[in-house]
């Protein structure tokens, strides 16, 4: 079965990891690092402790389960994710690193089908989005489930793509901005600028929210690092790894990003906001 959202990331990791998200490269120059390190700063800035209780929308192969329990020593994670091979995957990965009941409490399903949250085992100190958001569905949704399933003054963090203030709608950039999102299975009505994406926080039930960019610790690295590797390996060497579709995809990915980086199009934030009672 095809799935859009696979294992293929395990290529681009060390053997025993299996991060997938876009990095954060300031000071890493390793892609598991740098994945850790996004995963790290999105953490701090939700303010993750030992009381947490963590509901994962996107938990990828599952190594950032493993830091909330590890590095910050959350009470408990739940989560879903809409990839079957990656849920396998995260399931296993908990399961032999001797966290069983993490194990059980997540799922695939689709982060907008209300029963995902009705189904959890309780109410989360915190719902984190690590460098998936963008995906869903209907993002402003996901919000207002994620409002609705936090205990009082929860907080939500993620880390999410928004439209650079600097960009034209209706320019040829903007025609190839679609053109991409629709091929990277992302909704449009996802990218939006800051002031749009403030005010959908607001208006689903947010305050105290946070905004801050990182786009140039974090576009323009996972664009050097595909290279880099497609520059190391020949690339049938490369296609054997990823796979010849995942090759393709990252490939155009990294040229995209570094052009939407360099060009003001788009801009990466991770972003954080309390529950408002």
């Amino acid at each position: 079965m095809f799935e859009f959202h696979d294992l293929a990331e395990l290529a681009l990791n060390r053997e025993g990891e299996s991060w997938g998200n876009l990095g954060y490269w300031q000071i890493a120059t390793d892609y598991s690092d740098a994945c850790r390190a996004l995963a790290l700063l999105l953490g701090k800035q939700a303010g993750l402790d030992r009381q947490s209780v963590v509901f994962d929308a996107g938990f990828g192969c599952g190594d950032q389960l493993l830091l909330w329990l590890q590095h910050f020593r959350v009470a408990q994670v739940q989560g879903a994710n809409l990839s079957y091979s990656q849920t396998s995957y995260a399931t296993a990965k908990l399961a032999n690193a001797g966290f069983p009941a993490a194990a059980n409490a997540i799922v695939r399903a689709d982060i907008n089908d209300p029963e995902v949250w009705n189904a959890a085992v309780e109410r989360s100190s915190h719902v984190l989005a690590l460098d998936c958001a963008y995906h869903f569905p209907n993002r402003v949704e996901f919000f207002a489930l994620a409002r609705k399933h936090l205990a009082p003054a929860g907080r939500l963090a993620l880390t999410d793509f928004m439209l650079s203030d600097q960009h034209r709608i209706g320019s040829f950039a903007h025609r190839l901005l679609r053109w991409m999102l629709k091929r990277s299975h992302i909704e449009e009505a996802n990218i939006v600028r800051r002031e749009i994406y403030l005010r959908q926080l607001q208006e689903t039930g947010f305050s105290d929210i946070r905004i801050i960019d990182i786009s140039e610790h974090v576009m323009p690295g996972f664009a050097r690092a595909i290279q880099k590797l497609c520059q190391k390996n020949p690339s049938a060497d490369v296609g054997k790894r990823i796979g010849w579709s995942g090759l393709i995809k990252y490939r155009l990915t990294s040229r995209f990003l570094e052009w939407a980086y360099r060009r003001s199009i788009l801009r990466y934030c991770v972003i954080s906001a309390t529950k408002l009672d």
